[in-house]
């Protein structure tokens, strides 16, 4: 954007205090924007918007009372650009692909935020993000199940292929789901719940509460007292199985 350009109004989209003034205070060193406004949910957002009318908005995905495409579906006009942001906790890095949007994927920097401005500061911004946007609410529309899975490792982000990971184990005290996929641990913030919404029903099975299992990386079924099994994964994982799941396994099985 040039130096003669207008600047850029800007609103901020977040049901966390803390995310929405760290970014904030990222906003402030681009003279390029104006923010004009704060809102702390989806209701509160699309008032603004329609209110405001603000040239780009900072819109988190997943918020209490109306998420992020809640809010674009209810607005009676969209903005000129939207950069969402979101901890993928729900949504699939592929339909952001699709659609060819702009996305900041939480915790993000200065370097992603750059870009994303910069790209919202283009002369066909506009455009990009309408058209952009219809194809990714058709993708999200389509029944599909997950095919890879984005975590935080080091200063990357990893894309697992859902194929090659052996089991989801939930950890109640920490609130955190491990994926072992290759020998190796991975963390993820999508809960068990979500992931058996989202995982292939017939290749995925809840093994117990606190357990999802890749049936297609099950080795064998070792017995325990009780009808109970212990599943033998790939890579030397080994989930036990509750009773009741037991049973449905053997079902499953054919056994």
């Amino acid at each position: 954007m040039s130096e003669e350009s207008p600047r850029l109004r800007a609103l901020i989209v977040d049901d966390e205090e803390r995310a929405r003034k760290r970014l904030a205070r990222l906003l402030a060193a681009w003279p390029s924007l104006e923010l004009c406004a704060e809102a702390a949910g989806g209701h509160e957002a699309v008032a603004a918007i329609d209110r405001l009318a603000p040239d780009l908005v900072f819109l988190d995905v997943q918020m209490p009372d109306l998420d992020g495409f809640g809010v674009l579906r209810a607005l009676a006009r969209p903005p000129r650009y939207v950069v969402f942001t979101t901890a993928f906790d729900r949504f699939a890095l592929e339909a952001f692909a699709v659609g060819a949007l702009d996305y900041l994927l939480k915790p993000f920097g200065e370097r992603e935020l750059a870009r994303a401005i910069a790209r919202a500061s283009e002369r066909e911004a506009a455009t990009r993000f309408q058209e952009g946007y219809r194809r990714l609410l058709a993708a999200l529309e389509r029944p599909h199940s997950l095919e890879s899975i984005p975590v935080q490792h080091l200063q990357n982000i990893l894309l697992l292929p859902v194929q090659e990971i052996s089991c989801f184990e939930a950890d109640g005290a920490l609130e955190m789901v491990t994926i072992r996929t290759g020998g190796k641990s991975y963390s993820t913030e999508l809960t068990l719940a979500e992931l058996e919404q989202r995982l292939d029903p017939e290749r995925f099975f809840r093994a117990h509460r606190s357990a999802i299992i890749n049936l297609a990386r099950l080795i064998r079924l070792e017995p325990l007292e009780g009808g109970r099994y212990t599943a033998v994964l790939a890579d030397g994982v080994r989930v036990e199985v509750s009773r009741s799941a037991s049973r449905k396994l053997r079902e499953r099985l054919g056994l």
